[in-house]
């Protein structure tokens, strides 16, 4: 049984609470008002785990490079200046930038994150690596991506990148024939499936002077739906009316898609369709890992309540990796927390949740301070 007592996001509304709260075999039992001798006091503010819901961590040894270059000229596989960097680096530079990587999502307050793997069974491994070369306590939620084209040597590519790791998160459907889609995906099974879609305006374009529809219109059509897409930075209300008909969360990167000047999403636009939406930072290379920042950034962009944005990087981020009872201060509940070191924030703010989502910074994040 484990007894903390501290000030607290509490429940579905995030409201302030402050009390002792009970642990029990790993689930929150809720608070308690009987005095207990030995009670782990802490002097801050608790909240729900970040969720980081998207990343490509592999590409922090490269940082800022590119700058003023497209999203094409950077990132387009085969042949973007990213992959071409990270060809030229040694093994050991890769896992050491990966190693980095994951501190700075600690030191972030990050509990969980979904990465990208490029490179198939070999990205996989390179991340595994740098995790038995670091200490940190977050989750990984890691999605492999195929190099093989050839329908035999791909099949049994997926096959082994399935076996490893979480499921598949591929670049874009653009980068597939119908064929290929449909076949990539008929061997996922139960495990994750995640995919780009209307990341910018030229991808949106070239589906639909290829295929007459759009990247989103395009993978209902074949009748591939995805666990969660990535960005939908531009999409129609056609695309969005497809996306809640067919359930389809979306993960957002609101400051990647600033870097990369492509646009931003019409957030409150996802949220009128009644979306699910996980925030995600999406490339080291151009991003810090911070969901601090991506929140606030979301604030003073869209001015979307606090709250909507915190749920966005707690229990949505949480439910859309398929982290059961995750990402809520609540009964029933795994107990991961971020804690916030900050206790002056609770000294003159008149809106906790506001203050957490547009004042907090890595440095507030007490990364060391665990109950369980």
């Amino acid at each position: 049984m484990v007894y903390l007592n501290s000030n607290f996001l509490y429940g579905d509304d995030f409201e302030p609470k402050k009390g002792t709260l009970v642990i029990e075999d790993g689930i929150i039992k809720g608070f308690t008002s009987e005095h207990h001798s030995n009670v782990l006091n802490y002097k801050g503010l608790v909240i729900p785990p970040l969720i980081n819901s998207h990343t490509h961590i592999g590409d922090n040894s490269i940082k800022d490079i590119g700058i003023g270059k497209s999203l094409d000229e950077l990132v387009k596989p085969p042949n973007g200046l990213k992959h071409k960097f990270l060809n030229t680096c040694s093994e050991k530079e890769l896992v050491q930038g990966m190693s980095e990587g994951l501190y700075d999502l600690e030191n972030n307050g990050i509990k969980a994150f979904c990465d990208f793997r490029e490179n198939g069974l070999n990205g996989i491994n390179s991340l595994k690596s740098a995790f038995e070369d670091s200490n940190v306590s977050i989750k990984p939620i890691i999605l492999g991506r195929p190099t093989q084209r050839e329908e035999n040597l791909l099949k049994d590519e997926i096959s082994i990148i399935l076996d490893n790791c979480d499921g598949l998160g591929l670049s874009g459907s653009n980068e597939y024939s119908d064929q290929e889609l449909k076949f990539i995906c008929k061997l996922v099974n139960k495990k994750i499936l995640s995919i780009h879609a209307n990341e910018h305006k030229g991808s949106v374009q070239y589906s639909k002077e290829k295929y007459g529809i759009s990247e989103i219109e395009r993978l209902i059509n074949l009748n591939i739906k995805p666990d969660f897409l990535i960005h939908a930075t531009h999409s129609s209300s056609d695309d969005l009316s497809l996306l809640n008909e067919n359930k389809i969360p979306v993960v957002v990167c609101p400051r990647a898609n600033a870097s990369f000047n492509v646009g931003l999403p019409d957030i409150p636009k996802m949220l009128e369709y009644n979306l699910k939406l996980g925030i995600g930072t999406d490339n080291f290379m151009a991003n810090s890992p911070s969901i601090f920042k991506e929140m606030d950034f979301i604030y003073k962009i869209y001015h979307v309540d606090p709250k909507k944005i915190l749920k966005m990087a707690t229990v949505n981020g949480a439910e859309i990796l398929g982290l059961q009872n995750t990402g809520v201060i609540k009964e029933g509940y795994i107990p991961t927390f971020t804690f916030i070191k900050n206790g002056n924030i609770l000294k003159t703010s008149k809106n906790i949740a506001a203050s957490v989502v547009t004042r907090l910074e890595n440095g507030d994040v007490d990364s060391k301070f665990l109950v369980c």
